[in-house]
């Protein structure tokens, strides 16, 4: 008999584990953050952000509420998206974060550890570069990455030789996280172009999508 409720006491208790686990959404990833992640930000910051997204879900009158902050610098970020698995903050002028729960991510695991995220920073200095980095749930950074796409790769064959050459020199790439999916988009930047070689360019670039 006693046997027969510790082992019922194991299982309600892996059972409750693997339910706590399973609830975790990007809301509670985002209000854990270390500070050295997002250092323009404190977490009272995050946390009224997250009040302010939260609200205006419950609430229609509410929708067009703007999760603003003040932050270390006296400039302001704002919490753009916040769902169950996908967060989008304007963290300032020159940086925007985006991050997703992984679909595959096994939920199962005591630690946690199996729970992974994708952290996508761009940042604008001046067009748009990004870089992309993969997290478990309790901010430990993983030795997991994916390839960027090559320049090769978003251009047409009929491309003039001089742009794919200009652009093979200074190869600025923009990530972008799908809120709906696993996807990551990648589009090559023209902006450090000349005028001509902008306009050679139309229509010779295309995105490139790769799954997590």
């Amino acid at each position: 008999m006693k046997r027969f409720l510790l082992l019922l006491v194991l299982h309600s208790s892996l059972l409750s584990l693997h339910s706590a686990l399973a609830q975790t959404r990007m809301r509670d990833i985002y209000a854990a953050a270390p500070d050295s992640i997002f250092p323009l930000l404190t977490k009272n910051n995050r946390l009224d952000q997250i009040d302010v997204c939260e609200y205006r879900t419950r609430l229609t009158e509410a929708k067009n509420m703007q999760a603003v902050v003040k932050n270390r610098f006296d400039k302001h970020s704002e919490l753009l998206i916040l769902t169950d698995r996908y967060l989008k903050l304007q963290l300032s002028e020159h940086c925007l974060v985006e991050m997703r729960l992984l679909s595959d991510s096994t939920l199962a695991s005591p630690s946690g550890t199996d729970l992974r995220f994708c952290m996508v920073e761009t940042f604008n200095a001046p067009a748009p570069d990004s870089r992309i980095r993969f997290f478990d749930a309790q901010w430990h950074e993983l030795p997991q990455s994916i390839a960027r796409p090559s320049v090769d790769d978003f251009l047409s064959d009929d491309i003039d030789i001089d742009v794919r050459l200009a652009l093979q020199a200074l190869p600025l790439i923009k990530a972008s996280l799908s809120e709906n999916d696993d996807t990551i988009t990648f589009e090559l930047q023209t902006s450090e172009l000349t005028r001509e070689q902008r306009q050679k360019a139309e229509g010779k670039t295309h995105v490139v999508v790769i799954k997590n």
